[in-house]
């Protein structure tokens, strides 16, 4: 008997390697077991992909990408158990999408339910998939196993092996979000804490009310559509072909700032098309695998990793911009390229090199500057940055429209190649105690250059922008309060004049997994209580917490108080955000997904547990 907790797409995941397993070919054919199922949504799709969600809001990955099931590229020990991914099945239901569209979130959980349903129907004979639609609560060593124990009063279930696949999870709110919240209840206002948009209480902002809004990235993006189109709002065409937004009336009137002051950046992928992606040349598979060869804490982010992304970033960007403007280097395209590809970015060699070829500094590669547009600029109103911002945006959107002609979205592809390497060398345990805080700010650089929205919801922006429904509060937002006015303010270096007063603020961004911080009583549970220790980075003295549940990185056997790797307790995904990295992304069709892959040593380990001495290899 083992558990599974969790079944959003890791949760799911681990069941169908489990079957696979038990199945016609794999090391425990013809065993008979059961197959606890423990996720209070809809099994298969979870939280965060419910299928009941708004029409609306999009994946942020592409229909031809979307899979439930592994595939020949998935280097795995077990037998394979295949199935439809997302485009062939909906193309099976008669759906029509295209391998280059963003499919609705809600879309992806009718598939995901649909693939857990499937799962279940193919278990082999002696073998029961028994769904619990409640919530965990607590994990007790007992006596032949490990007993979970289940929200509302329903049967614990004792199993031989228990995997924690939990996924996004609620955090405790700080002090200082605390303070906001007693404040809104005290003035009477609005304060919508951070969390899902479909989940969000938005029915309490007002039609006409000003909403101070922090966060600009994808969860922003749900919530706008929400607040929008969601309301009964219209886009239609300007005659130049650009979005225009025919208000319902209903929407409220959103001031939204962030620590960049600027949205995630559209992805880039011409109309009609797949992106073509990056072939690595600097930050390959060789170079990760000698990085991941060092000690414990010997490799510094900042100093040996990040010059490599930034070396394969700045050489994509030039590749577009000497073939498009060839007269901007003192030195011929060729030569220019060959050279850059020899020299260490932030070397002297390179910056050498860089002052020869481009003696305006307006003409070079600026990561610094992709990051933080908005450093340096300050602007005297909300209206003078409002028409920055709408030029920024546009140029941004052309670029992702046509990016076979765009630098920034050429170093874009390329950022985004180099993930699957920085997850190697994260996962490697080798990066010293900088390195989560590194990893942190690499994922929202990564994430803020190469996994933004989609190039349409940038053009709905700008729309909104345009029709006075959303304005831009600036760059390092602090969000204060006026207790004689009874309002939220926010302010900005980027912009002067008075700050703003809304009556609602909306925490528009998801705060990342920490064990020390959880909302899960599940998780808070597991290391006064002997089971788990928290992960911590870096080497002796020098180490530092992650946020992460410890686990060893081979196996993903929960550590225990001891450090002691336990053969019946697994977890994976969310919860080892920071000994794994970008724990977030989903599986890819077609690329060797390691979502499949830690499912699959999870599955073996769970079996090996439950079957005791009498395993079979």
């Amino acid at each position: 008997m083992v558990a599974v907790i969790g079944a959003g797409p890791r949760g799911l995941a681990v069941l169908g390697r489990l079957l696979a397993h038990l199945g016609p070919g794999g090391s425990w054919a013809g065993t008979g077991a059961d197959l606890h199922v423990i996720e209070p949504q809809v099994p298969g799709a979870g939280r965060v992909w419910s299928p009941d969600q708004p029409e609306a809001l999009l994946m942020n990955t592409l229909a031809g990408h979307a899979t439930a099931y592994p595939d020949d590229s998935v280097r795995m020990a077990g037998p394979p158990l295949t199935g439809p991914g997302l485009l062939e099945w909906s193309r099976e239901r008669g759906l029509g999408l295209a391998p280059w569209e963003h499919p609705g979130r809600a879309l992806m959980g009718r598939y995901l339910a649909w693939a857990y349903e499937d799962l279940s129907r193919r278990a082999p004979d002696g073998v029961r998939v028994v769904p619990h639609r409640t919530r965990a609560t607590a994990l007790e060593r007992v006596p032949g196993g490990i007993r979970v124990h289940l929200e509302s009063g329903a049967p614990a279930v004792t199993a031989d092996a228990v995997v924690l696949a939990t996924g996004h999870t609620d955090q405790l709110p700080g002090a200082r979000e605390r303070e906001l919240s007693r404040f809104a209840e005290h003035h009477g206002l609005v304060h919508l804490r951070p969390g899902y948009p479909h989940e969000a209480a938005l029915d309490r902002l007002e039609p006409g009310a000003t909403v101070l809004v922090r966060g600009l990235a994808l969860n922003f993006f749900d919530q706008l559509t929400l607040l929008t189109a969601g309301r009964g709002g219209r886009f239609t065409q300007n005659p130049d072909g650009s979005a225009r937004y025919l208000p319902s009336g209903r929407e409220p009137r959103l001031i939204a700032g962030s620590g960049r002051g600027v949205p995630y950046l559209a992805r880039g992928q011409a109309p009609g098309a797949m992106p073509r992606g990056h072939r690595l040349r600097y930050f390959d598979a060789e170079r990760a695998r000698q990085l991941a060869a060092r000690g414990p804490g010997r490799v510094d982010f900042r100093t040996e990793v990040w010059p490599l992304i930034a070396r394969e970033a700045g050489a994509a960007w030039y590749e577009v911009a000497l073939r498009l403007r060839p007269g901007m280097s003192r030195l011929p395209r060729a030569e220019f390229l060959e050279r850059y590809g020899a020299v260490e970015h932030g070397s002297p060699r390179w910056a050498a090199l860089l002052a020869e070829a481009f003696p305006d500094p307006a003409d070079r590669f600026d990561p610094a500057a992709l990051d933080r547009p908005l450093a340096g600029r300050v602007f005297p109103d909300r209206q003078a940055l409002g028409s920055w911002i709408r030029r920024f945006l546009r140029a941004d959107l052309a670029a992702a429209r046509d990016p076979e002609q765009s630098p920034l979205k050429a170093a874009a592809a390329a950022i985004a190649a180099t993930k699957a390497q920085v997850r190697r060398v994260a996962v490697a345990g080798v990066l010293n105690a900088a390195g989560p805080r590194e990893l942190r700010w690499f994922r929202g650089f990564g994430a803020h250059t190469a996994s933004g929205p989609p190039a349409s919801r940038i053009a709905e922006l700008l729309a909104l922008h345009e029709a006075g429904v959303v304005e831009f509060a600036g760059a390092g937002l602090t969000v204060g309060t006026d207790g004689a006015a009874g309002l939220f303010t926010g302010a900005s270096p980027t912009v002067g004049g008075e700050p703003v007063r809304a009556g609602a603020l909306l925490d528009a961004w998801l705060p990342g997994a920490d064990l020390a911080t959880t909302g899960s009583a599940l998780l808070a549970s597991l290391a006064p209580g002997g089971l788990a220790r928290p992960h911590r980075a870096g080497a002796g003295d020098a180490a530092v917490p992650t946020g992460a549940l410890d686990v060893d990185p081979v196996t993903l056997r929960v550590r225990d108080a001891a450090g002691v790797p336990q053969p019946d307790l697994f977890a994976c995904g969310i919860p080892l955000e920071g000994i794994e990295w970008n724990t977030a992304i989903g599986a890819r069709a077609g690329g060797n997904a390691a979502l499949f892959r830690q499912a699959d040593t999870v599955a073996h380990g769970m079996l090996t547990a439950a079957a005791g001495p009498y395993a079979r290899r």
